[in-house]
């Protein structure tokens, strides 16, 4: 297998096949991509297109996904069968730490003589570290990396010296570490493709067999807004990216990316990103467009980054295309979400969902346990949130979906280059992990309670787990005394997700304090 770039994917922990991990939470809110986390970030997809399209033989190579669906899949063997000038890891969430650095080494390892890369966003944050410390790793490219990339794969064709590659950090033929600097970012997305499954190996995990085929498509790159826990916020986008506002894609282009993912069999497309941070003008033309196309999808989710009025609900309601909405309050207290950086009340959310039942568009709320000025009372003022989300369905017969479902997750890990994570003391937090080789060995623990990655002002670790298990155990009772679940998926949910929890949790406790020397 010859190629001049092998992209890969990694699985968020190269040794899961060989070590017991109990994922707890973390595999209930993430069942079609699984806790390895299969499904690819949108970009990756862009990269291989943009090199491709410049005469580069590419592919993305899936390796998480092959390792979850295959035990006898020989890692070793299939990346030592590839011939290729570069290897680049992909390092997007930083859930992939362990499973990108591991793979980097793999792929030195068995191939010495080729370049070693490492990129996406917790890789640009971490990048000083991971160049000094990972002497396997020839090179970070940072921020976006469509252009850059492309730098660097003519750079060392024409061997050129790499201090001319933007947004390059490497170590030169002396071992001194070399950064070169950003560039600047992309005005708009319209360059971009984001649909070249053709670049991609395997496909099941989009194309699932246990799933509708689905894949998510930007609206734009960056963000208007500043939730304090996100990495991927305005402040996150303008320190670690040089980005200092969102680059959109076009309607037109929206409408292409919809129509190729659907003619190559994708039935459901999130379209990430809120149109409405684009302006009146440009969520007015996109809806139009959606309006007036017949397109070969079966549902668009579409995000709210908060309350909407009847207009924009309205013109939603007139898209050809079956439309859902997600939305994230974070909690259901006035006073945390609004710490938080999400300046709305429940009554402004309330009214958006009368908006929403009165135009038939479902939408989903979704909320986090654990945030900074969180204390035991106010997630518990979250709980009954979620039953007046409840009591908002009731009435509807087993034959109609939930229309106004709640969904929830702990965070667990902090993002790092959040504002949270930059600025702990400020916003509540106390970070337990502060860079990424905390974040890699917390991730080699056996347990999800083990992985989590701060404390706040009025919560430390253990009041963070009780109260995570406390919370799913209601949600499940919950669902079940509205329907939403049966007595044996209530019971089964019950036995894993908090029973044989707190069970594996006492266990792997004990184990762990007879090692440290406490008993």
């Amino acid at each position: 297998m010859k190629y001049d770039v092998v992209i890969i994917h990694p699985p968020a922990n190269y040794d899961f096949r060989k070590q017991s991990v109990f994922t707890g939470p973390i595999s209930f809110t993430v069942p079609e991509s699984t806790d390895q986390f299969i499904v690819p970030p949108t970009g990756i997809l862009s990269i291989a297109d943009y090199l491709d399209r410049h005469g580069y033989q590419v592919i993305v190579d899936n390796i998480g996904e092959r390792m979850v669906t295959s035990d006898s899949f020989d890692v070793e063997k299939h990346i030592k069968d590839y011939e290729s000038k570069v290897f680049a890891i992909e390092l997007q969430w930083v859930r992939h730490s362990q499973g990108a650095i591991e793979m980097a080494r793999l792929c030195k390892r068995l191939h010495p003589g080729a370049m070693v890369v490492i990129g996406g966003v917790t890789a640009t944050i971490f990048y000083e570290e991971i160049i000094n410390k990972y002497h396997f790793i020839d090179a970070v490219v940072r921020a976006e990396a469509e252009i850059p990339f492309l730098h660097l794969m003519n750079t060392l064709k024409e061997s050129r010296p790499l201090k001319d590659v933007p947004n390059l950090t490497f170590r030169d033929n002396k071992g001194i570490v070399r950064t070169n600097a950003l560039l600047e970012p992309s005005a708009d997305l319209d360059e971009y493709e984001f649909t070249r499954f053709d670049l991609l190996e395997p496909k099941s995990a989009i194309f699932s067999t246990y799933w509708p085929s689905h894949w998510a498509l930007p609206v734009c790159r960056g963000c208007t807004q500043n939730c304090v826990s996100c990495g991927g916020s305005a402040y996150s986008y303008r320190t670690y990216f040089g980005r200092k506002s969102p680059a959109f894609r076009s309607p037109v282009k929206i409408i292409e990316d919809l129509r190729k993912a659907g003619e190559q069999g994708v039935q459901l497309v999130y379209l990430y990103q809120d149109p409405r941070i684009g302006g009146y003008e440009y969520w007015t033309s996109l809806l139009n467009k959606l309006q007036n196309e017949y397109l070969p999808i079966k549902q668009i989710t579409m995000q709210l980054f908060g309350p909407a009025d009847e207009e924009y609900i309205r013109e939603l309601s007139k898209v050809r295309v079956p439309v859902a909405l997600t939305t994230s309050p974070e909690s259901g207290v006035d006073g945390i979400r609004i710490a938080h950086n999400k300046n709305y009340t429940n009554e402004e959310l309330f009214k958006t969902i009368e908006i929403c039942k009165k135009y038939g568009i479902t939408l989903d709320v979704f909320t986090m346990i654990a945030l900074a000025n969180d204390t035991p009372d106010t997630i518990k003022e979250t709980w009954k949130f979620w039953e007046h989300l409840c009591k908002i369905n009731a009435g509807y017969d087993g034959e109609v979906p939930s229309l106004y479902p709640y969904s929830f997750g702990p965070m667990i890990l902090l993002d790092p280059g959040s504002l949270a994570f930059d600025f702990p003391g400020k916003y509540g937090y106390r970070t337990l992990f502060k860079n990424l080789e905390d974040y890699i060995k917390g991730q080699m623990l056996p347990s999800w309670h083990q992985w989590i990655s701060y404390e706040t002002r009025y919560l430390d670790r253990n009041q963070i787990i009780e109260n995570v298990l406390d919370s799913i155990e209601y949600s499940i009772k919950l669902r079940e005394r509205y329907g939403l679940y049966s007595k044996s998926d209530a019971e089964k949910h019950l036995a894993y997700f908090v029973s044989e929890s707190k069970e594996i949790i006492r266990m792997i406790n004990r184990v762990m304090s007879f090692y440290s020397g406490d008993n």
